[in-house]
């Protein structure tokens, strides 16, 4: 196994869960058979901090004196420029919510003919047991998550869980659930504390077989032979219309959702590749046992494919964040930003040699859509024509505001000059 990895055992943590994404949705697959989670994402999800509507500091009438006591040698005049200002982190990137499928008690260890893999050339992640199976994508050609559960006999209850690790206490949660004749439709809506804006994400579920019912804070398939779920989220503010994004979901079978988007993630993934000699004999290992092998040829094949992988399933609407395109937990280290230094610069460094354009466009629309933030700070900070970037961005807001003594990052000139 060159172009994917697998596990002999369900990830018990989010941050070993197996992704998939199309640069817009992102899925994070635990393979559980009693408790299938699938963490939704969106790379437009960003808690609203106080910070969405701060514009630059006005400094550049200060900017001559400051030059002035440099000039006369005041070497640590600039200290004070800008000072006396509270740190403000940019709006932090945060999951959506997790569908659940819970079935019985649940594999915690590996077990004999259980199997959990990710194929690099479609974007599929499998998990399999016994009599189960759960397959999830995320679309390219519909801009959906789809995931499809088969077991004969299947007794499930199918929720949206807004309950993930950090979420605010103060989230205003409603739900609504409409039985159909093919299944269910399902949807949460999410609201910001103190803020007009939140998000929607509306699931269609269509059941194969058996009887569906409303279940507490979702529905119960009982005696079904599978099971498919068709997702997608919205951020806005106000109420949306549920009828219209129910509506908007696309009602095919899992086969043809996929043949859709197969070939549009396999032209992509497919135009490199890389082997090496001797790998062979260890290609159908595991992942986790290839990484307890770190001279491994086929160690190093497989982290070429998956970097590529990754970097492409999370360029799209924008570049990979500094967690790509994946979280399972609201306090995401360094606000799952994007950080214009070398941080953004290295994990799209590789675009060209790994021939993926789409990331380099993704890149590019990021740069575009903040050019006016930017010239907004050259202009406040140091009274200039042109262009100052951000040292940090949530991907809406251009505009730079992450003062510290300690990192003056207000004076750092050169993130244009690096992205």
């Amino acid at each position: 196994m060159i172009d994917g990895t697998w596990e002999p055992c369900p990830a018990i943590r989010w941050e070993d869960a197996f992704l998939s994404g199309n640069g817009r949705h992102g899925a994070m697959v635990y393979g559980d058979p009693a408790d299938d989670r699938v963490i939704v994402n969106h790379h437009t999800l960003v808690r609203p901090n106080g910070s969405e509507d701060l514009r630059p500091p006005e400094l550049a009438d200060g900017l001559g004196r400051l030059q002035d006591a440099l000039l006369a040698g005041d070497t640590k005049a600039a200290e004070g420029f800008g000072a006396g200002r509270p740190l403000v982190w940019v709006q932090p990137f945060h999951p959506a919510f997790r569908s659940r499928v819970r079935r019985t008690r649940g594999l915690h260890d590996a077990v004999a003919g259980y199997r959990r893999e990710v194929d690099f050339t479609t974007g599929e992640v499998t998990a399999s047991y016994e009599a189960w199976r759960s397959s999830v994508f995320v679309s390219r050609a519909d801009d959906v998550i789809v995931q499809h559960v088969t077991d004969l006999g299947l007794t499930a209850e199918i929720i949206l869980d807004h309950t993930l690790p950090g979420a605010p206490a103060h989230l205003a949660v409603g739900r609504s659930t409409v039985l159909t004749p093919q299944g269910a439709r399902l949807a949460l809506r999410v609201g910001y504390p103190g803020s007009a804006l939140g998000y929607t994400g509306v699931t269609a579920a269509r059941v194969d077989g058996g009887t569906v019912s409303v279940a507490g804070e979702g529905i119960r398939i009982e005696g079904a032979r599978s099971l498919t779920l068709t997702t997608r989220v919205v951020r806005g503010a106000g109420r949306p219309d549920l009828g219209e994004l129910w509506a908007a979901l696309p009602e095919e079978d899992y086969a043809t959702l996929l043949d859709r988007h197969r070939p549009l993630h396999r032209t992509a993934y497919e135009r490199t590749s890389f082997t090496l000699r001797d790998a062979a004999p260890e290609r159908e290992l595991p992942g986790s046992e290839l990484l307890r092998a770190p001279g491994s040829p086929a160690l190093l094949e497989r982290l070429f494919a998956a970097g590529r992988y990754h970097l492409l399933s999370s360029s799209g609407l924008l570049p990979p964040r500094l967690t790509g395109l994946w979280t399972g937990d609201w306090d995401t280290a360094w606000s799952g930003a994007f950080t214009t230094n070398a941080n953004l610069n290295l994990q799209i460094a590789s675009a060209a040699a790994a021939a993926l354009p789409e990331v380099t466009e993704a890149h590019a629309a990021l740069v575009q859509g903040q050019l006016a933030d930017w010239q907004d700070n050259a202009r406040a900070l140091f009274g200039a024509r042109g262009i100052v970037a951000p040292s940090h961005t949530d991907g809406t807001s251009g505009h730079t505001r992450h003062f510290q003594r300690a990192y003056p990052l207000h004076l750092w000139t050169a993130g244009a000059d690096w992205l």
